[in-house]
């Protein structure tokens, strides 16, 4: 099969989305697939696919001349920096979009008021309101007209029918129905993560939580969390990096816990792969509905148990009490109990770092890319009978 991937970066050290990407183009390579990537940066590091680059905007004529260059067989679009040219790619041959977070169902991306509290309403003009009343977009009218209007360019993927649509998680396609999208349209295709390259042995007390810095991902509330530890032995790197490290650096001189926090800054998976696999414990402390979460996934992989607040996928990839501990709720206080029940019990981490590695069978890359090539033969198949049917009146 001839796949064309649309990202935004050739780069797999540039946030979640861009890993699943160069990834993905990876697997498919393995797997005996043609693959093709155009993307909006001009600074690639993929090797041994196509590449296409595109302006920073991107354009409807540009993803074109790559599609009539590389001729794939379907295109897969991961990101898009201007939304308004979605249909003119479906209308280039069959199409599956990945959607990588809420943004296309929520103007605002985290469906979530600021007290945490799930929000269920479906994207519309109401949504205006909403965003100003609940303060869930701000208190800038402009900013949040601005971002509504973004996703309801967004939403124009509900009437190209003829494209499907695949997401990480049960929770994500639990968004896509409450914003009218036909399930059948639907792949659930979970994302994966890579083996260990290498054992390294485990450093008790060493502590890691791989983010962004930016407070949706809640790594403030982990350092409060720590400070009401001290008195157990512990080490917490961070990794990552974000508009926000500014001030966590000043949290933690400021709870007195600097000299036990060390600030990695943004590093490639083949550097994080030596701090998953020392680390006793992996945290991840996101506040928003999370719409899957490669952190989760790489515990699994090295055998690493994971505290996590519940919410979003958590559930999809967290066994509660077999292979991490789930926090009800968002605060400091609980998500402390919890990392403390576990560095103060060893053996206990490392039974569930067993109960973690055997999970992960679910989550390798084959298997990934079985499930992707299954839905990209369904996109083959769904582009065929929506071509005969038509549109839908």
């Amino acid at each position: 099969m001839r796949i064309l991937l649309i990202g935004e970066r050739a780069r797999a050290h540039n946030g979640g989305l861009n890993r699943v990407v160069t990834e993905t183009c990876t697997g498919l390579t393995r797997a005996g697939h043609a693959v093709g990537l155009a993307y909006h940066n001009d600074e690639p590091e993929v090797t041994g696919i196509d590449l296409f680059r595109l302006s920073r905007g991107g354009t409807a004529e540009e993803v074109a001349a790559a599609h009539a260059r590389f001729r794939p067989d379907l295109v897969q679009v991961h990101y898009l920096a201007d939304p308004g040219i979605l249909p003119a790619i479906v209308g280039l041959g069959p199409t599956a979009v990945f959607l990588h977070d809420q943004t296309w169902f929520c103007s605002v991306g985290d469906r979530m008021t600021p007290d945490s509290t799930p929000c269920h309403r479906s994207h519309g003009v109401s949504c205006l309101a909403w965003h100003y009343a609940q303060r869930c977009g701000g208190l800038r009218p402009w900013a949040n007209w601005s971002l509504w209007k973004h996703t309801q360019r967004l939403a124009a993927l509900k009437g190209l029918r003829s494209a499907r649509i695949q997401v990480a998680s049960r929770f994500m396609a639990s968004g896509l129905a409450e914003n009218g999208y036909e399930m059948e349209r639907v792949d659930v295709v979970p994302l994966f993560a890579e083996p260990p390259p290498a054992e390294a042995e485990t450093e008790a007390g060493l502590v890691l939580l791989p983010s962004r810095l930016v407070p949706a991902k809640g790594v403030q509330v982990a350092l409060d969390a720590m400070a009401t530890i001290r008195s157990t032995p512990w080490r917490l790197a961070i990794a990552g990096d974000g508009w926000h490290r500014g001030e966590l650096e000043a949290q933690a001189r400021r709870l007195g816990i600097a000299d036990r926090v060390q600030f990695l800054g943004e590093i490639p998976p083949a550097g994080l792969a030596t701090w998953y696999a020392r680390s006793q414990l992996v945290l991840f402390p996101v506040l928003r509905q999370e719409p899957f979460g490669l952190v989760g996934v790489e515990s699994l992989a090295y055998g690493k148990p994971i505290v996590a607040f519940a919410g979003g996928a958590v559930d999809e990839w967290l066994w509660p009490g077999e292979t991490g501990l789930r926090v009800e709720g968002r605060s400091a206080d609980a998500f402390a109990v919890a990392i403390r029940e576990l560095l103060t019990d060893p053996a206990r981490c490392a039974a569930m770092g067993a109960a973690a590695r055997r999970r992960y069978a679910h989550f390798r890359p084959e298997a990934y890319v079985g499930r992707l090539v299954a839905s990209f033969e369904r996109t083959l198949g769904w582009a065929a009978k929506t071509a005969l049917v038509g549109p839908r009146t």
